[in-house]
């Protein structure tokens, strides 16, 4: 805005679920503790949560629960009328399967001793619709081992932004991570987000297969 005027960007609406109250307390001390977060409310399961927020939708959801031990989760995001990105704090944040059982598109899967800096920078993630996961999972899902979300023949590809179709170009460019990084200003794990984000739109298991991918639906040229 010109004039020296700034634009206030909104607070991040922020929910809690967790199984102990030590740990709703934590991270709601962890939320209000940051001025880009407005903490909506917290609860120890999905269900008694919605009845607290008397129909306010959060943009993110942060849990302790387990997505394929309860029905919780699913509830809160098919009675949400939007859909809240998920950050999930678990014990064992590399388990097969667990993509495939989480509710939400945008998500971040940290191991539950994760810091504070890191919690908060994967809210933000999440809510600017990126994905952050553990090396482990990034290193099984690029190289095809992992739990896999590869659209099925029939099914329409989500459009790539315009940052994932010039990281995209770059990767058919041969790029490395570092190199796409340096060149577009931004960190590698940035670029690990979007490369995660572009892999789950296309439905790619790896590099190559994203840019063969990328240039069948028109989305690069080579």
């Amino acid at each position: 805005m010109s004039d020296g005027q700034t634009v206030q960007t909104a607070a991040l609406r922020v929910v809690v679920i967790a199984a102990s109250w030590q740990e709703r307390t934590s991270l709601q001390a962890l939320v209000e503790a940051n001025p880009a977060l407005e903490f909506l409310g917290s609860a120890a399961d999905a269900e008694t949560l919605v009845d607290c927020l008397a129909g306010a939708v959060p943009d993110v959801v942060v849990t302790d629960i387990a997505p394929e031990a309860s029905e919780a989760l699913k509830t809160l995001f098919e009675l949400s009328h939007a859909s809240p990105s998920l950050v999930l704090l678990s014990d064992a944040p590399d388990s097969d399967g667990i993509l495939d059982a989480l509710p939400a598109d945008a998500v971040a899967i940290l191991p539950r001793n994760a810091l504070p800096a890191e919690i908060v920078a994967s809210i933000e993630a999440v809510a600017a619709g990126l994905c952050v996961l553990t090396p482990d999972i990034l290193a099984r899902l690029l190289s095809g081992t992992g739990p896999s979300r590869q659209k099925t023949s029939g099914e329409p590809f989500e459009a790539l932004t315009l940052r994932e179709i010039e990281v995209l170009a770059m990767l058919a460019d041969g790029l490395g991570n570092k190199e796409i990084a340096r060149q577009l200003d931004i960190s590698d794990n940035t670029v690990k987000f979007h490369l995660s984000s572009i892999f789950g739109k296309l439905g790619a298991t790896n590099r190559t297969e994203a840019v063969m991918l990328g240039m069948r639906h028109g989305f690069i040229m080579v």
